[in-house]
């Protein structure tokens, strides 16, 4: 742990799959949206765990959701840093965290 409480960024976090409430607020203050068109998003940011750079590609109409109500734009994301993780599986990319971030937070 550094002196702040947060692990150390970068290379010297294993490979985890693990969410925090933190890291949609953390991701969010330096993302930003890279491009946007009716067949994805691509987002451009900083993972909130590992600290690496990283880019993700929502595409929608990979999950369908029932049309009833306001529509909220929630991304489920994850960490796609290239970095080398400590134990991270073979085929797999990023530290393995994951969050949720809303568009319009963005």
């Amino acid at each position: 742990m550094t002196s702040s409480g947060q692990p150390p960024a970068g290379p010297s976090v294993p490979y985890q799959e693990v969410t925090d409430d933190a890291y949609a607020p953390a991701y969010v203050r330096g993302a930003r949206i890279l491009s946007s068109d009716p067949e994805a998003t691509v987002l451009g940011g900083t993972c909130p765990r590992c600290g690496c750079p990283c880019v993700f590609e929502h595409v929608p109409r990979t999950f369908r959701s029932p049309r009833r109500g306001p529509r909220v734009r929630e991304i489920p994301m994850m960490c796609t840093c290239t970095t080398g993780h400590e134990d991270r599986p073979a085929g797999e990319e990023g530290c393995g965290a994951y969050w949720n971030v809303r568009l319009e937070d963005l």
